[in-house]
C-alpha cells in the first residue's frame, strides 16, 4: 500500500484541527465561568457598628489593637475587621472604632480579638503593656437579647469600667480583664 502525502490536505487538516481546538477552548471557558456564578440571592445582613463609652480617670491612655470583632447570631457568624489601634480613652462620643456586616437574628455571641502586643496604659507619661489572660479574645457580654434586623443598621456600644477592665497584678503586670459589658440599640 502506498501513502501519497499532499502538502494541501495536510495543511488543511492541520488548519481544521486548529479551529476546532479554539472552538472547544472557548465552549470549556463559557462553561467554566457559568459554573463559578452564584446566581442564589445574598443572605440578608444587618449592619453592626461598634463604639466605646469608658468609665474611670486613673490612668492617661488606653491603648488598644483591635484586629476583628467575631458576631454569633441566630442565623450565623461573621466578623467585622477593625484594625486599628484606639484610646479608648481619647474617643469622641459616637465615634465608631469598627463596623459592617454580619448575619441577621438574635445576637447570642460577641467576641473582640485584639492584637497579643502592642496594647498598653500609660499612667503619670509611663506607659506599660496590657496582657490578655485568655490569648487575644475578649468576650462581649450582652446586657440583654437583641434581635438584628435584616437590611437595619445597629448599634454595638462597648461600656469599659477601667476599674474593672484593667487589673494590676502583684508582680506589676497589668492584665485585660478578658471579658466586658456592651448594649445594642
Amino acid at each position: 500500500m502506498i501513502l501519497i502525502s499532499n502538502r494541501k490536505n495536510t495543511k488543511l487538516t492541520a488548519c481544521r484541527i486548529s479551529a476546532l481546538l479554539h472552538l472547544m477552548a472557548l465552549v470549556l471557558l463559557i462553561l467554566l465561568r457559568s459554573c463559578h456564578e452564584d446566581d442564589s440571592p445574598a443572605p440578608e445582613q444587618s449592619h453592626l457598628k461598634v463604639t466605646v463609652k469608658s468609665d474611670g480617670d486613673q490612668y492617661d491612655a488606653v491603648h488598644l489593637e483591635i484586629q476583628q470583632l467575631w458576631t454569633r447570631t441566630s442565623s450565623g457568624g461573621g466578623k467585622i475587621e477593625a484594625n486599628k489601634r484606639v484610646n479608648i480613652l481619647g474617643i469622641q462620643k459616637d465615634s465608631i472604632i469598627a463596623g459592617g456586616p454580619v448575619p441577621h437574628g438574635t445576637l447570642q455571641e460577641v467576641m473582640l480579638k485584639v492584637e497579643p502586643t502592642g496594647n498598653e496604659t500609660v499612667i503619670d507619661g509611663f506607659p506599660y503593656a496590657l496582657e490578655t489572660s485568655r490569648g487575644q479574645v475578649i468576650a462581649v457580654n450582652i446586657a440583654d437579647e437583641r434581635l438584628l434586623l435584616p437590611n437595619e443598621n445597629h448599634t454595638l456600644m462597648l461600656h469599659i469600667n477601667l476599674l474593672d477592665f484593667i487589673q494590676k497584678t502583684a508582680e506589676g503586670k497589668f492584665l485585660i480583664n478578658p471579658s466586658l459589658t456592651a448594649v445594642v440599640d
